[in-house]
C-alpha cells in the first residue's frame, strides 16, 4: 500500500494475503462492440483546469477505464503493464458490492432490513453495533467509537490487522472479535458517518443468513446474474472472515458488468422495490451533516451507494486510491475508473473522477 508498491501489489493481491474465491457465471454476459473511441478525446473541468480524458487518464496514476451503454462495450482502456485478466483491488466499491448483496438476500426473503444487528449477531448485542437497524448500517448512520484515519491512525492500523491486511502484531483479534469489541458512542441513525467496520458487520450478517461465506454469497447472488467473466477475489482474515469493506478484487470489465446490473433494474437478482429504494432513499438532511457533506453537496447515501443528486438516477461506489464505479440508469451508462494512486485519499481527485464519468455519461445527449 505504499509507492511504489501499490502499482504492482493492487493488481496481485492474491499472492500478498489470503483471498476467497468468488466465482464467475457460468455463461458470461457478453457486452457487444459500440467503440466510441472519441470518448478519449473529451475534455473536463478538472480540479486543476480542463483536461483531456485521455491524458487523465495517461499522466495521473489511473490503471484502467470501462464505459458501457445499454450493455455495450464502448471503451476499454489500460495502462501499460495493466491485463485485462487481472483482478484489481477496488477498496470501497466493495462496500457498494456488500450493499446490493444485503438487498438481494432481503429481496429473498433472508434479511429484514429492520431488524437489528442483535436480531443476526446476538453476541453484538452489549457492542456498539447491537441496536443498531440495519438500514441504519447500510446508510453509514450507525454511530460507535472509530476513527477512519488513513495516515493510518491507530483505530485503521488495529483494524487493519484485524484483516489481516497487516501483518501481527501477536494476539491481535481477528476481524470479528474486533468488530464484536466496538464500543458504543452517540446514537444511530442521526447522520452520515463513513466508518468502514460498519460493511464488515453487514457482511457477516449476509453470510450467516446466506448460510455460506460472503464470497459464495456474492457469486450466487450478485456476480452470477450479473453474468462476470472472470472469478474474482476477496481478501479473508486468518479465521476466513472477508473485508467486506474494501477487499474485493476484479477485473475491470466485471465490475461494469455489476454496474449494469443496477442500470438494468436488477436482473431478478435485486427486486425493483429495493433497488428503487436505493435510487431514491436515504437521508439528504443526514447527508448534509455527516462526514462527507461537502465531497457531494445536497447528496445523500443508501444501501452503501453515493447519490450525488445532480443527474437524476446516479449512483456511484467510490474507493480510496481513485476506484470508481458511476451507474447512470437513466442514460444507461456504467463507468469504471481504476487507479493505484500513491496517496490513499484525496477529496479533488476523487471529485476529478466523479466528472470525467459525468461527463462521459453526458456525451451520449448529443
Amino acid at each position: 500500500m505504499t509507492p511504489p508498491n501499490q502499482t504492482w501489489s493492487f493488481r496481485h493481491v492474491r499472492e500478498i494475503i489470503p483471498t476467497e474465491r468468488v466465482r464467475k457465471a457460468a455463461k458470461t454476459r457478453e457486452l457487444p462492440p459500440e467503440p466510441r473511441p472519441e470518448i478519449l478525446d473529451l475534455t473536463f473541468e478538472a480540479h486543476d483546469g480542463p483536461i483531456v480524458l485521455r491524458e487523465f487518464l495517461s499522466t495521473r496514476e489511473r490503471d484502467a477505464l470501462v464505459v458501457l451503454h445499454n450493455g455495450n462495450l464502448a471503451v476499454e482502456w489500460l495502462a501499460d503493464g495493466m491485463r485485462d485478466d487481472e483482478p484489481h483491488l477496488i477498496f470501497s466499491v466493495t462496500k457498494s458490492i456488500t450493499g446490493l448483496l444485503a438487498n438481494a438476500l432481503a429481496t429473498k426473503g433472508l434479511l429484514d432490513l429492520d431488524k437489528t444487528v442483535a436480531d443476526y449477531v446476538p453476541e453484538a448485542a452489549s457492542g456498539g453495533f447491537g441496536n443498531a437497524t440495519l438500514h441504519q448500517m447500510l446508510d453509514m448512520e450507525a454511530s460507535y467509537a472509530f476513527v477512519e484515519d488513513y495516515s493510518p491512525g491507530p483505530d485503521v492500523t488495529a483494524y487493519r490487522h484485524a484483516a489481516g491486511w497487516y501483518p501481527g502484531p501477536a494476539g491481535a483479534p481477528a476481524l470479528e472479535e474486533f468488530l464484536l469489541a466496538r464500543q458504543a458512542e452517540g446514537e444511530h441513525g442521526k447522520k452520515f458517518r463513513y466508518l468502514s467496520p460498519t460493511t464488515d458487520m453487514v457482511g457477516v450478517i449476509c453470510a450467516r443468513v446466506a448460510g455460506t461465506t460472503w464470497a459464495e454469497a456474492v457469486s450466487t447472488y450478485l456476480w452470477q446474474p450479473a453474468g462476470a467473466e472472470e472469478h474474482a477475489e476477496v481478501t479473508v482474515d486468518r479465521e476466513g472472515t472477508p473485508r467486506a469493506a474494501g477487499g474485493f478484487c476484479t477485473i475491470p470489465r466485471d465490475l461494469a458488468r455489476f454496474g449494469q446490473l443496477v442500470a438494468d433494474g436488477g436482473l431478478g437478482a435485486v427486486s425493483p422495490e429495493y433497488l428503487d429504494d436505493i435510487m431514491h432513499g436515504g437521508d439528504p438532511e443526514h447527508w448534509a451533516i455527516g462526514d462527507f457533506a461537502e465531497f457531494f453537496p445536497g447528496g445523500a447515501y443508501r444501501s452503501f451507494w453515493y447519490k450525488p443528486m445532480v443527474d437524476p438516477d446516479v449512483v456511484l461506489g467510490v474507493g480510496i486510491h481513485g476506484q470508481l464505479l458511476y451507474v447512470d440508469v437513466a442514460r444507461n451508462v456504467v463507468v469504471v475508473i481504476l487507479s493505484s494512486w500513491s496517496e490513499p485519499d484525496n477529496e479533488v481527485r476523487h471529485t476529478d473522477n466523479y466528472i470525467a464519468a459525468r461527463t462521459i455519461a453526458r456525451s451520449y445527449d448529443s
